[in-house]
């Protein structure tokens, strides 16, 4: 299976049993008020791209974030995917565009505007200091603000588009935050690919 099929971002070998998963998907229904808004609602939490297979159920993708956590708390499992700066910005560009017809935000000035009007409670449940958003811009590993790939189009079915960026990186290479969830840190003829490959920036099939 290619890359663009993957998108899960622990392994799905969690030896959890079939009551701890069903426990984590309640402990996370009451969280945010229902499945149908889980995702939606809370901040970096991982979606399932369909497969051959069909529509994975709920308690499936609660398991799987238990199991990517090691805890059935829910807050524990946003935590360990909202760690660092680039992690949170990349999902709050992802919770931006489900919001917004999978598109992202056009400029700096939005994304901002967007985040200010977010619920501040959601925002420190990931590590964000509601009141110091200028703070989120910025790499805690080079100290710059991070250079932001805006009005990138996503998908309902996932992308795993590069859309934020380390300015200086750490010496030896620049992170790159994605869309699928996934950081890298890569050199820099990697860098300027990434920042430079065209990506969508107008709605696809199936993004509703």
């Amino acid at each position: 299976m290619d890359r663009t099929r993957r998108w899960i971002v622990c392994s799905t070998s969690s030896r959890k049993s079939r009551g701890e998963i069903r426990r984590g998907y309640r402990a996370a229904d009451r969280s945010v008020g229902g499945f149908r808004t889980f995702l939606r609602q809370v901040p970096g939490v991982l979606q399932i791209k369909l497969t051959r297979w069909g529509v994975l159920g709920g308690c499936v993708v609660a398991g799987l974030i238990v199991g990517c956590s090691g805890s059935s708390d829910p807050d524990s499992a946003i935590a360990s995917v909202n760690k660092t700066n680039i992690e949170r910005l990349a999902n709050l560009y992802f919770t931006y565009q489900s919001l917004h017809e999978w598109h992202g935000p056009p400029d700096e000035s939005q994304f901002k505007s967007f985040l200010h009007g977010y619920n501040a409670h959601k925002l420190s449940r990931i590590g964000v200091d509601p009141n110091a958003l200028d703070q989120l811009f910025v790499s805690e590993r080079d100290g710059q603000p991070f250079k932001i790939r805006y009005g990138v189009q996503g998908s309902s079915m996932g992308s795993m588009a590069p859309v934020i960026f380390e300015s200086v990186g750490n010496g030896k290479g620049r992170m790159v935050g994605f869309l699928n969830m996934e950081q890298r840190e890569v050199n820099e003829s990697e860098y300027n690919t990434l920042w430079s490959e065209k990506v969508s920036t107008t709605p696809q099939r199936g993004n509703r």
